[in-house]
Order: structure tokens, then C-alpha cells, then sequence
């Protein structure tokens, strides 16, 4: 994945861990609001609904219980039992008693009505109620009036809204056929229309609404937008440090994977997924002949851009991840693509691989190497096994390595000679064929006669050992003219050439080489030593 890619992912993962736990938490809070305010309301309206059935049961008690009377009608006795009831029964303004030009009430004799009061809906035990009973005298507000034979009793609407509400809750009471009872606000009508089509809760008209229908009523309690916004915020208040700790959270997390993709790691895990590694040769020169005899193959990072990153910035990440393992596959199946062919054709050519400290102590390599080896015909001998003395972390099964590797037909080479703490002891206790002195003592060569000495000592012990040896980093002519006169055998570094891709090093090696073969190593003695009376034995 791109550096920009990432970038865009990771700005819009941010955005995201912070906006979704955010809009979860208005979306929590505007839940709870609602369900919050639901419970209320519904509490509300049936505690409504109770006081509306309440209030018409005690009425119509009221009524029956001065129809079934035996005083007669108007009478005084009639009217002070009237007065009686009205004044014990809570909800009746006044008892009455109307038949054709005969009436009283409990407030004493009076006209008959000059309209008949319209009839809304009788009850299932016979009464007749009238939601609109007006009184000629029009200061007098309508009432609700309960018929029954030719006594009635009047009831005043508010006595069936008597519930203490909560701030900003509106209330309702009407009739099952939709009809209200007294004043109310003008939204509220709109809700008794709900009754036959529902559904008994919801958002409608700017209000959150329910609708409890039971017995002869329907009361309808409601609450407006705005105080739910209120309740809003102080849900959302009191749940948004959980919502910010979730944020935060997940900013984290975001930035951490953000971070990893981002990092060298990551990059390099990439790289080994899309095998971004190429390899350079760094040819290796016969120093009495001037001629080409092998190359060391040296891992590249080309990256998709086509900058080329060197081993010494991404080697050591992959050596402490494990990532090395897959990048020496890389090279190696590179390797034997791109030079399997040309070993095969001239054997005195070899290649020179090296190996990280796990295939070192692990050993893998070397069956995949004959594996390959075989694949195109190449032989063990034209394939050097260069091992360093930083990758000798454990000197047992190293050597165990190594042993199996000359034993398959391997050179085996120890590579930054003298950079390390135990050169020395390697020498002593490994099975080794080549020496490659590391480059900072050639860097002394010529510089004074104490920095001279200390390359001279090194050359001296690798010909004790009987190896041979091979002296990286040369760049100058009196530092080849050195090494010529000290019997070093091979060199590689910039004099000759740096490293390059394989068509150039085809073509270096060619351009080396215009008559015969020239020698190289290509086998063991018994000793297992590379000696330099092969030197024109191996030609091939």
C-alpha cells in the first residue's frame, strides 16, 4: 500500500473512531430520551385514563343512586337530597331533574332547558352522556352532562384532566369515538384520530405522543419537541465521557495501526509480500589475471517508486523481525534465475550467497540450495556460503551448519573477517574454505606502516590456515598493487566495478574473460580446503 494511500485510510479511520462513537452517543441519547419520555407519558396517560373512568363511575353512581329514590322529584325533600349528593360526590357539580315543563336542581327549582342536550354516546347500562352541555345562561361554561331516566348531573371537564404533569407535558382526555372533552390544546385534537388508525405512540405535529384507550375514554398524553431536546442534551451530557473514552480509544487504536503501516516494519513486510528485493553482483576478481571468476550477490530493496534502499538500512529490522528468512528465498530463487544458466555453461564461475544468523543456526537452506542447485545444474562447489561473525551468535549449531554444507560440495567463506569479537575462534573451530578480509584493513593499506602491518598479519594467518582469501573494499591501484605482492588471491570493490544488476554483470563477465576459462573454485580437497594449487585444475 501507498505512503499516500495509507495516509488517506488512516485520516478517514481517525475520522471515523472519532465521529462514530460521537454520533453513537447522540444516537444512545436520543434513544434513551425517547424511551425515557415513553415511560412517562404512558405512566401519565393511565393514570389519566384511571381519574377520567374514576370520576364518570362516581358521577354515574350519583345519578342512579337519585333515579332509584323514592322522594318524589322537586320536592323539598327531592331537592335536599340532591343538594346532598352534589355536595358529597367530588365530581358533580349539581344533580337535576327535567321532565316536559318540570325541573329542578340541587340548587333549587328552575326552567326547563329550551334545547335538549345532544347525545354523544350512552353507556353500556343506559346512560346518555353529553360531552357539550351548555346552559341557556351563556356565562355558565359547558359541562359534561350524564342523563339517566329524567334526572342528569353534571360534570366539569377538568375534573377528568386533574393529574399533576411534568413540566412541558400536554394532556388530553376525549371519548372512544374521538371527541374531547372540554378545552385542550388545538395539536392535541389532531391525536384523537389515532384512536381507530394508530399507532398508539409516536412522533407526530411536532409532538411525542401516547395514546392510552380504555373503558369510555382515550386519553392522550404528549410532549413537545423541544423538551425532548432538552432531555437530548442531558442524556447526551451525561453519556458522553463514555463516548469520548471510546473515541479515544479507537483514536488510539487507529494511530497505532496508522503508526505500524507507516513504520520501517511494515514497509519491509510489504516489500516481502510483493517481493520488491532484487539482487546486484559485485563481481569478484582474479588479481593475477585481471579476469571475472564469480560475484557476490548482494540484496537490494527497490521500491515501487524505483529508489533502490541498501541492506545495511533494512538487514538488521529483518534480522530482529524474522523477516530475513524470506528475503534470503528471494535471493535466492533471484540468484538462481538470474545466473543458473551461465553456471551451468562455465563452471569455474561461482556465486556467493550470504547467509542470516537463523539460516546459519537452523541450517535450512542448504537442502533448498542443493534443491535448487540441481533444478538447473549448477554444482554445489560454484556456490559459496559467505557467513559473517556477527551471524556466529551461537557457535555449536553453526558449526554443525557449515560442516553439512562442505560435506554437500558447499565453499564455505567467512565474510567481514576481523570486524568481530571471535575471529580468532571461528578460525580455530570452523570448517572453512575461503577468508574475505573485511574492507576497513584494506581502507589502511599505504597509510603508515603500523596500519599496514595489521592487513599484512591477517594475510599472513589466512595463509597459515591454508585459505584463500579475498579482499573486499579494494579502491585504489597501490592497494591492489599491495595484495597482488601479498599473495591475495582475489579482490572485489569499486576498482573493478561496483555492484550491478544481472544483464550488466553478464556482460562485465564476458567482457573479462575474451579467451578461455578462467580458473575458479570449484572443489574440495579432502582437507576440505580451497587451496591455490587448483588454480588451473578447476578451470572448466
Amino acid at each position: 500500500m501507498k505512503r499516500s494511500k495509507i495516509m488517506r485510510r488512516g485520516v478517514l479511520l481517525t475520522t471515523l473512531a472519532v465521529v462514530i462513537p460521537l454520533g453513537m452517543t447522540f444516537a444512545a441519547g436520543w434513544m434513551l430520551s425517547i424511551h425515557a419520555a415513553q415511560e412517562r407519558l404512558q405512566t401519565l396517560a393511565v393514570i389519566a385514563n384511571d381519574r377520567a373512568s374514576q370520576t364518570f363511575a362516581q358521577a354515574t353512581q350519583a345519578l342512579k343512586s337519585i333515579a332509584i329514590t323514592d322522594l318524589e322529584p322537586c320536592s323539598p325533600q327531592g331537592v335536599e337530597q340532591m343538594r346532598m349528593i352534589a355536595m358529597n360526590t367530588f365530581s358533580v357539580e349539581s344533580v337535576g331533574y327535567e321532565e316536559d315543563v318540570f325541573a329542578c336542581t340541587s340548587w333549587g327549582a328552575t326552567s326547563p332547558r329550551s334545547k335538549a342536550w345532544p347525545e354523544d354516546f350512552v353507556t353500556d347500562d343506559g346512560v346518555k352522556v353529553s360531552l357539550d352541555a351548555r346552559d341557556d345562561n351563556a356565562l355558565i361554561k359547558p359541562m359534561l352532562a350524564l342523563q339517566f331516566a329524567a334526572f342528569n348531573v353534571l360534570v366539569d371537564p377538568e375534573q377528568f384532566r386533574e393529574v399533576v404533569l411534568d413540566e412541558g407535558v400536554r394532556l388530553a382526555v376525549g371519548t372512544r369515538q374521538g371527541r374531547l372533552l372540554g378545552p385542550a390544546d388545538s395539536n392535541m385534537a389532531s391525536f384523537l384520530a389515532l384512536v381507530h388508525q394508530g399507532p398508539t405512540h409516536g412522533l407526530k405535529d411536532g409532538f411525542l405522543y401516547t395514546l392510552v384507550a380504555q373503558g369510555n375514554f382515550t386519553v392522550i398524553a404528549a410532549i413537545p419537541r423541544e423538551e425532548l431536546l432538552r432531555s437530548l442534551v442531558q442524556q447526551v451530557l451525561y453519556l458522553l465521557p463514555i463516548g469520548l473514552a471510546i473515541a479515544v480509544g479507537l483514536v488510539f487504536m487507529t494511530l497505532r495501526w496508522w503508526r505500524r503501516k507507516l513504520s520501517p516494519l511494515a514497509a519491509l513486510e510489504r516489500a516481502v509480500q510483493r517481493h520488491e528485493f532484487i539482487v546486484h553482483y559485485q563481481p569478484i576478481i582474479e588479481i593475477e589475471t585481471q579476469r571475472c571468476i564469480g560475484a557476490e550477490a548482494l540484496v537490494r530493496w527497490r521500491k515501487p517508486n524505483g529508489t533502490l534502499i541498501y541492506p545495511d538500512v533494512f538487514i538488521p529490522l529483518a534480522e530482529s523481525s524474522g523477516l530475513i528468512e524470506a528475503i534470503t528465498d528471494q535471493v535466492v530463487n533471484s540468484v538462481f534465475e538470474d545466473l543458473g544458466e551461465m553456471l551451468a555453461r562455465d563452471r569455474s564461475l561461482h556465486v556467493a550467497l550470504n547467509l542470516a544468523a537463523a539460516d546459519v543456526c537452523s541450517g535450512r537452506l542448504i537442502p533448498a540450495l542443493l534443491n535448487q542447485a540441481g533444478r538447473v545444474d549448477v554444482l554445489p562447489s560454484q556456490i559459496w556460503i559467505e557467513v559473517t561473525e556477527r551471524s556466529l551468535i551461537d557457535l555449536a549449531p553453526a558449526k554443525r551448519t557449515l560442516e553439512r554444507a562442505r560435506s554437500a560440495g558447499f565453499v564455505v567463506a567467512l565474510d567481514d573477517f576481523g570486524t568481530g569479537y571471535s575471529s580468532l575462534q571461528y578460525l580455530q573451530q570452523l570448517p572453512l574454505d575461503v577468508l574475505k578480509i573485511d574492507r576497513s584493513f584494506v581502507e589502511q593499506i599505504g597509510e603508515t606502516e603500523e596500519s599496514s602491518l595489521l592487513i599484512t598479519h591477517v594475510i599472513q594467518l589466512g595463509h597459515a590456515l591454508e585459505l584463500t582469501l579475498v579482499a573486499e573494499g579494494v579502491e585504489t591501484p597501490a592497494q591492489l598493487g599491495y595484495l597482488r605482492a601479498n599473495q591475495v588471491r582475489y579482490a572485489q570493490g569499486w576498482l573493478f566495478a561496483k555492484a550491478m544488476d544481472c544483464t550488466a554483470f553478464k556482460k562485465h563477465y564476458l567482457q573479462s574473460r575474451p579467451g578461455a576459462a578462467a580458473p575458479g573454485i570449484e572443489g574440495h580437497q579432502p582437507s576440505h580446503r580451497v587451496s591455490p594449487d587448483l588454480e588451473h585444475d578447476s578451470s572448466g
